[in-house]
């Protein structure tokens, strides 16, 4: 470390494409420029090999998947070629596939870096550093995923494109990890700042050395005291991202040193950077603890029933490997389903009526629906393994009842009522494509109206199987079956001088199960109680237009401003100086307009609400509430109809909660628990987070989870989008706020968002927020028990492990 910004010895700069799989270009033209990119960059390290050092060039490859496919093709001499060019340093590597967004999860973070190995053994050497940029955050458990693969560096180039960067930036810190070992980090500034802060782009030295002097006072005011700058650079202002090698530079850093009018510049790759950083002594780095939260992620609403699929292939992944389904199968499932998670999403210019921005959209979603289908098949075909079924058989003989989860659970198999109806000797034929057929998959929701038939309670340990025969599936017969009932309250009063008393009568429906007591007005369908039958505690403080995840539209106050300049006003210059370009603004909050439609629907075993509502901007709403005999968890679903508004809006699911002030939150991120604010780096979003599966809400007379397994983005207390906030208030009676959707980006997420969007959701209330119940009700609610029929020349009743 320096006394003062004067003593920098000099200026690194990292030479890169910054890899977007999109935005410039669709995705298959895409990967064909990046293996041309390395085969030409091997060709001008090359040519150049005889400049001198500083200014001779060096090529970063700052993510493994363009590298693993241009090995993949190369020839054998074009290997040696790359090979000795990263011995001699000119070309440097890094650890991680991609960059990705904040939906990935913990199986995911690890096959971002399963790619390290490979490209160690083709070169060689051990690969130390790992890279994100853009992006503005990361799941917290990557930490130790890194360290375990042997990285002992992680550097970042934050966009503050509506986010916001971390503190200290430019700066390195320790990250604490959850396992309390440290990453070091180098939290550098946004890519191409060589280029935009230096003036790199206008080939000038004179004009560098205003750069410089403007940049240099800058670092000086903010008290930056290491003894060297890292800049990066693509081939900014043309090609920004994806872009090839520059020619042009190196005989600009050439004049540059020559002219010795600043620090000397030279190119470095990851590995010359570390080497810099880890020279820095320990008790001159700060060490700083918490999720890396990221702002960005909020674009994956912009995509939300794509996203949904996405986020349900994960668990159907680890169930594949859990019943032993094909290995390369589900490797190649989870191949589209990390392509999904990674961070981009459109062209550069979204808008609606861009053929490339469509292509690009409709090729990304793609991706996650052929994913989910190969999970799909892969579960699939390993029950069939598992109920050894012929490939063509005779009726069906029982029922096969698969638990994959860390936790032992009841329950209550929900078939399809074609398993059970009478044959003939033709309808009776049942072949093994037959039986992959969409309506037999066992973690879909049903139609209402589909038939089914309900079962008694069966018991299943923790990764482990059982077959049951037909004849001998246990009745539908519960103890504590729920219960709705209509009550009526008369009440009499004069409402107008000279005139007698006008009769009243209220009715309210009651819904009871062993867990909960529900109120709502028989007249209106509002929801007015919810009460934890264990503690008598209210769960609900319903507000105008809220009751239990109500539906709110939030749009710009046209009156103001109704572009997308009400939030967030751009200019490339302040961000270049990393100021922040938000704007405090007041949107427009809209409930729906009133319920159509309210019935109940009773079954063996549970009670539905089902509302139907009319609402803005979309077609048609319907929520069902269900209520179990068994289960804890209130079962949500809610089928949204979105009529495409290009126009920037948020579509919200809003639960009032009835808890005091001073309340705390969590979040899980990539299998990892998060405390709201204490467990998240300064400068983190805190404003919505990312959810993989809850978020909690807690005083001191209870907790309330909401499992979300399907959506994603999370808000606490409040609507916070705009302008982060650096910790989020306490105040009486929160919200808890599904964001479900919304086209707030302007650039690289579609701006469109239409059409039917199904959301599964579980409530859970709890006396303490004792994590460990929170964790087994979320993973037994995202990983759904298993069911499948055993044909007659297959298994016999049995059970056994996985």
């Amino acid at each position: 470390m320096t006394d003062t910004v004067s003593d920098i010895e000099e200026i690194l700069v990292l030479h890169h494409s910054h890899l977007d799989v999109g935005y410039t270009h669709s995705q298959p033209i895409l990967w064909r420029l990046q293996s041309e990119y390395l085969s030409q960059a091997m060709d001008w390290l090359e040519q150049t090999a005889d400049l001198p050092e500083d200014c001779r060039p060096k090529w970063t490859c700052e993510a493994t998947e363009p590298v693993r496919r241009w090995l993949a093709d190369a020839a054998p001499e074009q290997v040696v070629r790359f090979k000795e060019l990263c011995d001699q340093g000119r070309i440097g590597l890094s650890a991680l596939r991609w960059h990705v967004s904040a939906t990935i999860d913990r199986p995911g973070l690890r096959r971002l870096v399963a790619g390290k190995p490979e490209l160690e053994d083709a070169v060689g050497r051990a690969i130390k550093v790992a890279c994100q940029h853009d992006v503005n955050g990361v799941p917290w458990p990557i930490a130790d995923e890194l360290l375990d693969a042997g990285v002992d560096l992680f550097v970042t180039a934050v966009n503050r494109h509506l986010g916001a960067p971390v503190a200290p930036r430019p700066g390195v810190f320790d990250w604490q990890a959850p396992s309390g070992r440290t990453l070091r980090v180098f939290n550098g500034s946004h890519y191409t700042m060589f280029d935009q802060l230096l003036n790199a782009w206008d080939d000038s030295v004179d004009r560098m050395v205003e750069g410089w002097n403007a940049f240099h006072a800058r670092l000086r005011s903010s008290g930056y005291r290491l003894p060297f700058v890292y800049l990066t650079s693509t081939c900014s202002p043309i090609m920004w991202d994806n872009a090839p090698p520059n020619p042009f530079l190196p005989d600009l850093i050439r004049r540059w040193n020559e002219e010795g009018r600043g620090p000397r510049i030279r190119y470095a790759t990851f590995d010359d950077l570390r080497e810099r950083v880890m020279r820095i002594p320990e008790e001159d780095v700060v060490t700083l603890r918490g999720d890396w939260t990221d702002y960005w992620s909020f674009g994956v609403g912009s995509a939300p029933a794509a996203t949904a699929v996405n986020q349900r292939s994960k668990p159907l992944l680890a169930a594949a490997a859990t019943i032993g389904a094909d290995a390369s199968l589900v490797a190649e499932a989870a191949d589209r389903v990390d392509l999904f998670d990674e961070h981009t999403w459109s062209h550069w210019n979204s808008d609606p009526a861009n053929e490339q921005a469509r292509a690009i959209e409709t090729m990304k979603q793609a991706g996650a629906h052929e994913g989910h289908e190969l999970a799909a098949f892969a579960v699939m075909d390993g029950l069939e393994r598992l109920a050894r079924n012929p490939v063509a058989d005779k009726g069906i003989a029982g029922v096969l009842l698969v638990n994959t989860a860390d936790h032992p659970r009841t329950v209550t198999p929900d078939l399809p009522a074609s398993w059970f109806a009478s044959t003939t000797p033709a309808t009776e034929r049942t072949y093994r494509a037959s039986r992959m057929a969409y309506e037999n998959r066992p973690w879909r929701t049903p139609a209402p109206d589909e038939a089914r038939r309900r079962f008694g309670r069966v018991d299943l340990a923790p990764r482990s199987w059982r077959i049951i025969g037909v004849g001998d599936l246990p009745e539908p017969v519960f103890a504590q079956q729920p219960t709705h009932e209509i009550v009526h309250q008369r009440n009499a009063a004069r409402e107008l001088n000279f005139a007698a008393a006008v009769d009243r009568v209220a009715a309210f429906g009651h819904i009871e199960s062993p867990f909960h007591h529900l109120t709502y007005d028989a007249a209106s369908g509002r929801i007015t109680s919810l009460v934890d039958r264990a503690t008598g505690r209210e769960i609900l403080r319903p507000r105008p237009g809220m009751d239990l995840l109500s539906f709110i539209r939030e749009r710009p106050d046209a009156l103001v401003e109704d572009s997308r300049r009400a939030f967030y006003q751009r200019n490339l210059d302040r961000e270049m100086l990393d100021e922040s370009c938000w704007e405090p603004w007041t949107p427009v909050h809209t409930p729906a307009e009133r319920v159509l439609h309210h019935a109940i629907e009773e079954s063996p075993g549970r009670v539905t609400l089902v509302r139907r509502f009319a609402a803005p901007g979309v077609r048609s709403l319907i929520q069902r509430i269900g209520f179990d005999a068994t289960d804890p968890v209130i079962h949500i679903t809610i089928d949204i109809d979105l009529a495409g508004d290009a126009s920037p809006t948020g579509i919200y699911l809003a639960l009032p909660l009835a808890l005091e002030e001073g309340w705390h939150a969590t979040f899980d991120t990539a299998g990892h628990r998060v405390h709201l604010d204490d467990d998240q780096l300064p400068g983190a979003s805190r404003g919505w987070v990312t959810t993989e599966s809850s978020a909690t809400m807690w005083d001191e007379s209870g907790a309330v989870t909401l499992l979300t397994p399907d959506a994603p983005l999370i808000q606490f207390g409040d609507f916070h989008f705009g302008p982060p906030p650096n910790a989020i208030p306490r105040d009486q009676n929160p919200l808890l706020l599904s964001w479900i959707a919304n086209n707030y980006w302007d650039t690289n997420f579609p701006q469109v968002q239409n059409g039917p969007l199904a959301l599964r959701y579980g409530l859970l209330t709890l006396p303490t927020p004792n994590p460990h119940p929170i964790t087994k009700q979320a993973d037994l609610f995202r990983t759904p028990p298993l069911t499948w029929p055993v044909t007659t020349g297959g298994r016999p009743a049995s059970e056994g492990t996985l």
